[in-house]
């Protein structure tokens, strides 16, 4: 309910960041997050919109991390519930194969809770890259897959005890993120130094991105795809 009302408080920059397409590229899209790809203009919905003739099917979770128990709920950790989001996925798929993955996650890793667990995390990732690459469904084995690093952290945040501290690993993310994707031959884009984003702006938590924050997101997202 908290999220949904705050949805409301947006409208105004969801106005102003949905009418911008930057292609009429036909492609197929499969989106793997946390928060941040649920709202109606977060992330896969700006995808969309830049992309009007795209097909985006998007598996997002709040609370969602890599490969941690995140709030005592086996459900947010994407591990354990991969196999679960890829039957999904390719049920969804039907006869036409995705032409990427995008997964943006690791927000949720750099939480507080796991600030000594963080070697952990690009592991993790490394782990979730290669179950999609070696999974059963060739609509989904065989697409590419683009990895975004998450976000700073803003102010309002950081100064809370739950995200304390969670600056410094996402930046540490940023790098750890980018090898991973190289070693596993994906597409890799800096989620913490999107050009235009400001964090302390455009969200109004610190850490949950409104309509402008979530545009600029894509936008190298799409670049990529399209070069």
């Amino acid at each position: 309910m908290k999220y949904f009302l705050l949805s409301f408080l947006f409208i105004p920059f969801m106005l102003t960041a949905q009418n911008e397409v930057l292609s009429n590229q036909q492609v197929h899209i499969f989106t793997l997050g946390d928060s941040n790809g649920t709202f109606p203009y977060s992330w896969p919905q700006q995808l969309q919109i830049a992309l009007p003739n795209a097909q985006v099917f998007n598996i997002s979770k709040s609370g969602r991390t890599i490969g941690f128990l995140n709030l005592g709920d086996s459900s947010l950790n994407s591990l354990l519930v991969l196999d679960e989001n890829l039957r999904k996925a390719a049920k969804a798929a039907k006869d036409k194969p995705y032409d990427y993955i995008i997964i943006a996650l690791g927000t949720n890793d750099a939480k507080a809770v796991f600030a000594d667990r963080q070697e952990e995390v690009p592991i993790n990732l490394d782990h979730l890259i290669k179950r999609i690459k070696n999974c059963i469904y060739s609509s989904i084995s065989k697409a590419k897959i683009i990895i975004i690093s998450p976000p700073p952290y803003g102010k309002k945040a950081e100064a809370t005890e739950k995200y304390a501290g969670g600056g410094k690993r996402v930046l540490r993310m940023s790098n750890t993120f980018e090898a991973i994707a190289k070693q596993n031959g994906c597409f890799f884009v800096n989620g913490y130094a999107t050009p235009g984003l400001d964090i302390d702006t455009m969200t109004e938590d610190g850490l949950h991105l409104d309509a402008i924050g979530s545009h600029k997101l894509i936008e190298p997202v799409v670049a990529l795809m399209l070069h």
